[in-house]
């Protein structure tokens, strides 16, 4: 099979899976990337990277934001990393098959270049991926870096789960994409409860392919890990929260604070172990400590299951959808949303004010 065949074939397998967007990127884009664009440290030798896309749908989005429900946000989640971790398994076998050429599935999150998974979001403020998707998508011309880092599809915005695979096969690689289509709307800081993202700074650009992608200054990485994973996430005015009892504004805590090993210790204990915290959030957050555990064994979050596919945040990735006006819409339902507390069963209810100014409480629907 001759490489034009192949790339046909295996561009056909990864839109097969129910990806939406599929490209291929090339050694040289990524020599001037940051230490995870580096694809020789997962395969030595690889000359191109496979990559595609599966984004979330708006109804799903809608669901999420204004807290009706999460399941539907759940169940793509799960989707997405475990068909895009099979699908790059696929891929790869059927390149070594039906070719000369080697390849290496990406684990699409979960595994990182310090042993230990997960467990180094708490070792430092930067932990780097294998290969980095996001990274490997520019390359692969399905868009560029948005603000908060992400990659923003024309097509689809940010708000899409990534996978790939890399070879030695050296595929000419597709077109890097035109016009970058983050409009600096910064919705995804406005959407972030930690403080993670820079409103006006940015960083030293990520250079791709002759392309520099500006995104945003970040703080501390253990913001998102703690706000992300669920344990705390509280809006800064106190109106809304994520989806988690757990009512703290990390945007609150100054950096030099956050940053400090004994008060992280301090902070971390006060979330799972402090006789301050109500025990029924003591048990939430040990729930999905022992969740992301899992992962942390097997390094590879397409190996989760969906009793394991917690989603709790996220709202930087998931806001940011193609078109600005119903990205905006979004972020009306999420700052509308109210709270999310727990009854003393245990179970989720939601409190928020109407447009009345009447409190409203009710449990969303849930089917697990």
């Amino acid at each position: 099979m001759d490489l034009k065949e192949l790339k046909q074939e295996i561009k056909k397998i990864a839109l097969d899976s129910g990806a939406k967007l599929v490209g291929i990127g090339s050694r040289e884009r990524l020599s001037t990337g940051p230490p995870s664009a580096n694809m020789d440290y997962c395969l030595e030798g690889a000359q191109s990277c496979i990559i595609w896309a599966y984004p979330n749908e708006y109804e799903t989005l809608v669901n999420y934001f204004s807290k009706k429900e999460r399941m539907s946000f759940k169940k793509h989640q799960f989707f997405a990393y475990s068909t895009g971790w099979k699908t790059a398994q696929k891929i790869a076998d059927f390149i070594e098959e039906n070719s000369k050429f080697k390849a290496h599935p990406v684990i699409p999150n979960g595994k990182y270049r310090r042993v230990g998974s997960f467990s180094n979001l708490f070792m430092g403020s930067q932990t780097y991926p294998d290969f980095s998707l996001r990274y490997g998508a520019v390359a692969a011309g399905l868009g560029h870096l948005g603000w908060s880092g992400n990659l923003v599809t024309k097509e689809y915005g940010g708000s899409l789960y990534l996978a790939g695979a890399l070879t030695t096969a050296p595929f000419e690689p597709d077109p890097m994409a035109g016009e970058n289509n983050c409009n600096k709307c910064k919705i995804c800081v406005r959407a972030c409860t930690t403080g993670l993202f820079s409103l006006d700074e940015s960083q030293e650009p990520v250079i791709i392919g002759g392309s520099e992608e500006i995104i945003a200054k970040k703080n501390n990485f253990i913001r998102c890990a703690i706000g992300c994973a669920g344990w705390t996430g509280l809006s800064e005015d106190e109106s809304w929260s994520t989806w988690t009892p757990g009512h703290i504004t990390l945007r609150k805590i100054p950096e030099e604070t956050i940053s400090d090993a004994d008060y992280i210790k301090k902070f971390m204990a006060k979330l799972f172990t402090s006789k301050e915290t109500p025990k029924l959030i003591k048990k939430f957050n040990r729930k999905i400590l022992n969740s992301f555990a899992k992962v942390g064994v097997k390094e590879n979050v397409g190996l989760r299951p969906l009793e394991d596919t917690n989603p709790r945040c996220g709202f930087c990735n998931a806001i940011c959808i193609a078109e600005p006006k119903k990205r905006a819409e979004l972020y009306k339902l999420l700052i509308k949303s109210g709270k999310l507390f727990l009854d003393e069963d245990g179970k989720e209810y939601i409190k928020k004010i109407d447009d009345s100014g009447k409190e409203i409480i009710y449990y969303p629907s849930t089917d697990l």
